[in-house]
């Protein structure tokens, strides 16, 4: 008798534990398949988190977050994203994921439908299922946006969630304006919630970023720290809506996190105080860089409007897996593109990393797609 619960069958992180086996075996590995940004947590951010430890801020702190973090979190969703929340909207939660399996365990029946834009970031399809809920996929290839009559064919009377990732997380793909009203409007029209995850929303190369929260009130949004500000370990997210949805995270949250680190809000109090100088500057450069050297590679270059990743299709039919083990083999590493989709033919890049090592990872690119040509 297995002792594992029947929901951890939902899960398959191997291709990612792959990744992280193969920058162990290999020797000196040119690394493009992990979603940190290159730059190191800045200096007031550092200083402000040794500050609350040397000032013995580290207690629990309430279960929703600082007061005064919510406060200036509040502050920029109506600054930056025009979303207009109380305070008492605004939710701290230790990394996004975890928040987001916060939301469904409030939100989420057995049986209610989730529907999740194809290719996705892997934990909004499987936490879903995890707590009993029905993923409805909904392609957006080949141009990585949203299919609005393929949305709106997708809904039924159990619909009860839409979760949007704007500036995508793998393809890069930014949606418009004017998408994402379209979106709204289908939202409202059924009494469907909204999940909109805007973690990479300083990411935006081509046109602008919108929050779909500014127009649509059934909006859950969902941000964080970890990639403007670089604080990956520091594991800071936020998430506003609708008051009784927060109500419910916090008192789930009370339960199953108790507060985040009290070390941590301090420094994120400080990071919303002082905004990186030259983000979007220096990842544009580098996405002009490897679309441009993908496609004069042959390689059919989607999306890339924002974050930092591009979702490419195997070249000459070879499937994500033969393609990852033959960049291993050249010492590159890059992530199956299953994971983040029902297809598995494509692999995900990032160019998170330096611009030495990603010049090293598009020479290696540029040789396979040689190699296969020939």
């Amino acid at each position: 008798m297995s002792f594992i619960a029947q929901r951890l069958s939902y899960f398959d992180s191997s291709d990612f534990r792959d990744a992280i086996k193969k920058q162990a075996l290999l020797h000196n590995p040119i690394d493009l398949s992990i979603g940190i940004p290159e730059e190191l947590t800045p200096d007031h951010v550092k200083a402000a988190g040794i500050r609350a430890i040397h000032e013995d801020k580290t207690t629990y702190t309430p279960a929703n977050g600082l007061p005064e973090l919510r406060e200036a979190l509040a502050a920029k969703l109506q600054n930056d994203n025009k979303i207009y929340v109380k305070p008492s909207a605004v939710t701290v939660v230790p990394g996004l994921t975890t928040g987001q399996l916060l939301v469904y365990l409030a939100i989420l029946d057995p049986g209610d439908e989730v529907i999740v834009f194809d290719p996705y970031y892997p934990p909004y399809p499987h936490l879903a299922s995890m707590v009993g809920a029905r993923v409805v996929y909904v392609s957006t290839l080949p141009t990585f946006q949203p299919d609005i009559p393929a949305l709106e064919a997708s809904i039924t009377d159990k619909t009860k969630l839409i979760v949007i990732n704007s500036p995508n997380n793998p393809s890069g793909a930014v949606y418009p304006e004017a998408t994402l009203r379209k979106i709204a409007a289908i939202a409202e029209k059924n009494n469907i919630l909204i999940i909109s995850d805007e973690i990479y929303e300083h990411f935006v190369y081509d046109g602008e970023h919108f929050s779909i929260g500014s127009i649509y009130p059934n909006t859950i949004t969902m941000n964080g720290f970890s990639k403007e500000h670089a604080m990956t370990g520091w594991r800071i997210g936020y998430i506003a809506g609708p008051q009784e949805i927060i109500d419910a995270i916090n008192e789930l949250q009370q339960y199953v996190v108790m507060s985040s680190s009290s070390i941590a809000q301090h420094a994120a109090i400080a990071a919303l105080r002082q905004k990186p100088a030259h983000l979007v500057a220096k990842y544009k450069a580098k996405r002009d860089l490897i679309v441009e050297r993908l496609g004069k590679a042959g390689y059919d270059v989607k999306g890339a409007q924002g974050a930092f990743y591009t979702f490419v299709k195997a070249p000459h039919n070879l499937t994500d897996i033969e393609f990852v083990e033959r960049a291993t083999e050249h010492g590159l590493i890059i992530v199956a593109g299953r994971a983040f989709s029902q297809l598995h033919g494509y692999i995900r890049i990032s160019y998170g990393a330096d611009i030495y090592t990603l010049e090293r990872g598009l020479v290696i690119l540029e040789k396979i797609a040689g190699e296969l040509a020939s």
